[in-house]
C-alpha cells in the first residue's frame, strides 16, 4: 500500500502466514490445523490479521513475555493457543495492577484492564458535590459527575421536560405519544437526560435548528413527524441546505455525509486527485476509495476455480442464487433468493428512480455522483477532456502522477498504468484483482477446463496449452462472452478425448466451434483436414432429409456422393477446396431437390416424367433451373430418368471490362496508398499488375517469395516474377508483419503472407473481394483487362495456365503472337539505335 511500486511488507500480502509461523517457532509441537483454527478464531476482519501479524514482525516475544503491549488480538490469540494445548505462549499483564485480566483499554503504549481505567477515568472526574474520587455514578442536569452517594435523581423527569417543550411547539401532539417517541428513541437515562438538556438551553431545536443538537434530538424529530406532528421541524444539513439525514458531526453541528466527506478531502498519495481518504498507507499516507480496491495488496485469490469449501469470490465470478423473481416472474439469479420477496437485477435497477442528471438536465439513472453529491447519468461520466499527452478529447481512463488526465492509449503506455502481479511478480498493466494477464489467462482457463477440484484432465492438457500459448488479452476478451464460456465448460464435462468428431458434434454456434477447431488444428492437437469439404459432408445429409420418397433421396444422395464428393475429395489430396467448389455443389444439389419436390407436385416423378415436365420447369426462374442439368445428365447416364435433357444456357458473350484509364488510376491509388492497408494494396497491385487471381492471392505462402540480387521475386506460376517497385517493398513489409488476426493460438505461427483471422488459415478471397470493393475495384472486370494485355506468353509462365487457354485472351482482345513479337522486336531495334 505505499506509494513506490515495491513489493509491499508481508505482514499485508500474507498477515495469517506470517502470524502461523510466529506461533509454530514458538510453539513446535502445534500442528499448523490447530494454528489456523486458533488465528481464524481472534479475529474476522483483515485489517485485525494484519495488525496483529505487523506486531509480531517486530516483536516476537509479545506471545511470551507478558508485556502489555501490542493489539488487543494478542491476548485473544493467547488465550486461543492456550485452548489448543500451547505451554509457552503467556497472558500479558496489566501495566497498573499487574494482573492477568482482559485488557480493553490504553494508558499510552500500555494496555490496562477495564477496572484500573474506571480508576483512571473517576481520578480524573472527582464528584462535583463531595469531591470524592469514586466511581462516577451519573451526571447532574448540568452535565457535571456525582458519585454513588450523591446520586442526582432530578427535581423532574427528563421525558416530562421533553413533552413539554413539544407540546409548546406542537400542541396537537398528545403527550402520551410523544413520551412513547422519547422512551423508544432514548432508552437510556442519560441519553433522556442528554436531550432534556439541550432543549432547556435551546428550545428552538424542535423548530428547524435541530442541527446544533445531538443525535437522539434528530431521531426524536423524525419519530414524531411519523405521528403526525406539524409544527416540528426536520433540520437541514447547515453546510449545504439539502433536506438530508444527518449522521455525523462537523464543526460541532451536525452534517450530511457529502458535507462531511467534502471536509475530509485531501490528494491521494497514488492516483493524486483530492477525494476521501478511504484508509492510509503504511507510512501514513492517505489513500482515496478507488486507489484502496485497486491494490492489489487488498485482493484475494478468487475461489471459483476450486468450487469447494468456504468460496470467497470476486465481482465477475460472484452470481446470485437462482429464484423465482416475485416482479417479473422469471427465474433468474435474485437477491434475497432466500426471501419471500426474492427479485432480479434487471427488476432491481428499475427500482431505482431516475434523477435529473446535473451536467445534461435529462431523467435518467444515476450512475455517479460528484464531490457535492450531485447525479450524474451514464452518458455525462464519459464526457470527452482533453488528454494531458497527446492533447485528443478523449473519455478519462486514469490520472497521472500529479492528476492529470489521460486517455485509455496514453495511460496503458504510461509507468504508473504499471503493477506487480500478486501471482508471477511481473511488472506490467495488470487484468484485474492484482493478476496479470497471463495468471489472469492461466485462472480462467483452469476454471472452465478443470474439473471440480480445479485440475485439467490429461485429455484437456493439450487444449488448455494450445489456448494458453496466444495473446492472453485477446484471449482474455474472448472468454467474456457466453458463448466461449458454455463451449469450454461443454468440453470439461465430456469425458472422451478431443477430436474432430466430438467438435462436430457439439450444440453451439458453428463460428465458435470453427475458431477453435483451427487454433488445435494450427497447433497439432487435432490433425489437419479440410473444413469446407467436411462441412459440405455434414450440410449433404440435412439437405437431402427434405425429401420424402426414400428412393428419391437415395438417388440425391448418391449424385452429390458420387458425382460431387468423389471429385472434391480427389482434388483436396493435391490442393484444399475453394469457396467457388462448394458453392457450385450446394446450388446443383439444392436445384436438384428443387426438381424433385415440383415433379412430386405435379403427381410424378424422376423416373416417370417426361421431356414435357422439364421444359414446364424451365419456363419460368430460367438462370436458377438450369443449375439442374448436371443433376439430370447424371440421372440420364445411371438410369434413373429417361429421354429427358435441360440444354446449355447460352453464356452473355459481352465480357466485363473497365478502362484502361481507370485500370492505371487504380494502380497509381494503390501505389500512393492513403489510408489503404498493406494487404489490401498489394492484393491489389497483383490483380491489377499481374491479373493474379483472389482466391489464389489469399493463399500465397511465405517461401513463395524470394531475395534475389535484383531485387524481390515472387512465385506466381511455373516461374518466378521480378517484382517491380514499389510493390517489392510492400511484399517485404508484408512478410515481416508476422501477427495474424486470430484470437486463438499463436497468431505468428503461420506460413501464409496475407494473414486470416482463424488460427492457421490465410484470409478468405471473399474478404479480399470486400476490401477491393470498398475500393471501387471489381475484382473479374479488372483481371480480365489485365488478361488482354498482357501477351500470351507471360500469362502461361507468370500464372501457370496452359499456352491454348492463355492465347485466348489477346485473340479476344485482338492480338496475337506476331504482334507480341513485332513488339519485341521493335523493342530491341530501339534499344540498339540508342
Amino acid at each position: 500500500m505505499t506509494q513506490q511500486h515495491d513489493q509491499p511488507p508481508r505482514f499485508l500480502t500474507e498477515p495469517t502466514a506470517l502470524i502461523a509461523e510466529v506461533v509454530l517457532a514458538i510453539e513446535p509441537e502445534l500442528s499448523p490445523a490447530a494454528v489456523a483454527e486458533a488465528i481464524a478464531s481472534t479475529a474476522k476482519m483483515k485489517s485485525h490479521h494484519r495488525k496483529l501479524a505487523e506486531a509480531l514482525s517486530r516483536d516476537p516475544e509479545l506471545l511470551t513475555s507478558g508485556r502489555p503491549e501490542g493489539p488487543v488480538t494478542i491476548q485473544k490469540l493467547v488465550r486461543a493457543l492456550q485452548a489448543v494445548g500451547a505451554t509457552r505462549v503467556v497472558l500479558p499483564r496489566c501495566a497498573h495492577c499487574g494482573k492477568q485480566h482482559r485488557l480493553p483499554n490504553l494508558d499510552g503504549d500500555q494496555r490496562i484492564c477495564a477496572y484500573c481505567q474506571m480508576k483512571q477515568a473517576a481520578a480524573a472526574n472527582p464528584c462535583v458535590i463531595c469531591g470524592r474520587t469514586a466511581h462516577v455514578a451519573n451526571h447532574d442536569h448540568l452535565g457535571r459527575p456525582r458519585c454513588v452517594l450523591h446520586f442526582d435523581t432530578g427535581n423532574q423527569d427528563p421525558v416530562d421536560i421533553v413533552c413539554d417543550h413539544a407540546a409548546a411547539v406542537d400542541p396537537g401532539l398528545a403527550r402520551d405519544e410523544v413520551a412513547d417517541a422519547v422512551r423508544a428513541t432514548c432508552q437510556l437515562p442519560a441519553h433522556q437526560r442528554q436531550l432534556a438538556l439541550a432543549l432547556e438551553e435551546n428550545p428552538r431545536l424542535l423548530t428547524g435548528e435541530g442541527a446544533h443538537g445531538p443525535h437522539k434530538l434528530i431521531l426524536l424529530i423524525e419519530d414524531l413527524l411519523a405521528r403526525g406532528a406539524r409544527n416540528i421541524v426536520l433540520p437541514a444539513c447547515p453546510f449545504c441546505g439539502t433536506d438530508r439525514k444527518l449522521r455525523h458531526v462537523l464543526d460541532c453541528q451536525r452534517a450530511c455525509r457529502a458535507c462531511y466527506e467534502k471536509f475530509r478531502l485531501l490528494p491521494c498519495s497514488r492516483c493524486g486527485r483530492t477525494k476521501p481518504v478511504a484508509t492510509r498507507t503504511v507510512d501514513d499516507q492517505p489513500l482515496c476509495h478507488p486507489c484502496t480496491r485497486a491494490d492489489p495488496v487488498n485482493h484475494e485469490p478468487c475461489t471459483s476455480v476450486r468450487r469447494n469449501g468456504d468460496q470467497r469470490l470476486c465481482g465477475r465470478c460472484f452470481r446470485p442464487p437462482t429464484a423465482v423473481c416475485a416482479d417479473c416472474g422469471r427465474t433468474r439469479p435474485c437477491y434475497f433468493a432466500q426471501s419471500e420477496t426474492p427479485r432480479c437485477e434487471a427488476c432491481s435497477n428499475r427500482m431505482r428512480p431516475p434523477q435529473t442528471c446535473s451536467r445534461c438536465g435529462n431523467e435518467r439513472p444515476v450512475k455517479a455522483r460528484l464531490p457535492d453529491g450531485r447525479p450524474l447519468c451514464h452518458s455525462c461520466i464519459r464526457v470527452p477532456v482533453p488528454c494531458h499527452i497527446c492533447g485528443k478529447s478523449k473519455p478519462l481512463t486514469g490520472r497521472g502522477p500529479n492528476g492529470e488526465a489521460l486517455c485509455r492509449v496514453c495511460y496503458d503506455k504510461h509507468p504508473i498504468a504499471r503493477r506487480h502481479c500478486v501471482q508471477c511478480g511481473v511488472l506490467e498493466r495488470l487484468y484485474h484483482h492484482g493478476l496479470c494477464t497471463s495468471c489472469a489467462l492461466d485462472r480462467q482457463l483452469t476454471g472452465l477446463l478443470g474439473g471440480p477440484d480445479g485440475i485439467v484432465r490429461p485429455n484437456l492438457e493439450p487444449v488448455f496449452q494450445c489456448l494458453h500459448r496466444g495473446d492472453p488479452l485477446s484471449l482474455l476478451y474472448w472468454l467474456r462472452e457466453p458463448v466461449p464460456q458454455r463451449l469450454l465448460a461443454a468440453l470439461a464435462a465430456e469425458k472422451a478425448p478431443v477430436t474432430h468428431d466430438l467438435l462436430d458434434g457439439l450444440q453451439h454456434p458453428v463460428k465458435a466451434v470453427r475458431h477453435l477447431r483451427a487454433a488445435l488444428a494450427a497447433d497439432g492437437v487435432l490433425p489437419a483436414r479440410d473444413e469446407r469439404l467436411a462441412e459440405l459432408e455434414r450440410w449433404l445429409p440435412r439437405a437431402v432429409a427434405r425429401i420424402e420418397d426414400p428412393s428419391e433421396r437415395q438417388v440425391v444422395r448418391g449424385f452429390a456422393t458420387w458425382h460431387h464428393l468423389r471429385r472434391l475429395r480427389r482434388d483436396a489430396e493435391k490442393r484444399p477446396v475453394t469457396l467457388h467448389q462448394v458453392v457450385v455443389v450446394r446450388r446443383e444439389v439444392k436445384a436438384a431437390i428443387q426438381l424433385i419436390e415440383w415433379l412430386r407436385a405435379r403427381s410424378t416423378s424422376l423416373g416417370t416424367c417426361t421431356q414435357h415436365d422439364i421444359d414446364d420447369w424451365l419456363a419460368t426462374d430460367i438462370w436458377v433451373r438450369y443449375l439442374a442439368r448436371t443433376f439430370l445428365v447424371w440421372s440420364v447416364r445411371n438410369r434413373h430418368a429417361h429421354s429427358i435433357l435441360i440444354p446449355i444456357p447460352p453464356k452473355d458473350a459481352a465480357m466485363v471490362l473497365i478502362e484502361q484509364d481507370q485500370r492505371w488510376a487504380h494502380v497509381r491509388r494503390l501505389v500512393k496508398g492513403d489510408g489503404i492497408d498493406t494487404a489490401t494494396r498489394v492484393a491489389g497491385l497483383l490483380l491489377l499488375l499481374f491479373a493474379q487471381p483472389l482466391s489464389r492471392t489469399s493463399r500465397i505462402r511465405l517461401d513463395q517469395v524470394t531475395c534475389t540480387e535484383s531485387g524481390v521475386a515472387l512465385t506466381l506460376g511455373s516461374h518466378p516474377t521480378d517484382l517491380p517497385p514499389p510493390l517489392d517493398s510492400l511484399v517485404l513489409e508484408l512478410v515481416h508483419q508476422r501477427h495474424g488476426y486470430s484470437t486463438l493460438g499463436r497468431s505468428d505461427d503461420h506460413p501464409w503472407l496475407f494473414a486470416g483471422t482463424v488460427g492457421g488459415q490465410p484470409i478468405s478471397s471473399r474478404q479480399l473481394m470486400r476490401k477491393l470493393t470498398a475500393l471501387g475495384i471489381k475484382a473479374r472486370p479488372a483481371r480480365n483487362t489485365t488478361l488482354m494485355e498482357l501477351p500470351a506468353v507471360v500469362v502461361s509462365r507468370l500464372l501457370g495456365l496452359h499456352i491454348n487457354r492463355a492465347e485466348k485472351w489477346p485473340k479476344e482482345a485482338g492480338s496475337t503472337r506476331a504482334d507480341y513479337a513485332a513488339e519485341l522486336s521493335r523493342r530491341k531495334t530501339f534499344c540498339k539505335s540508342q
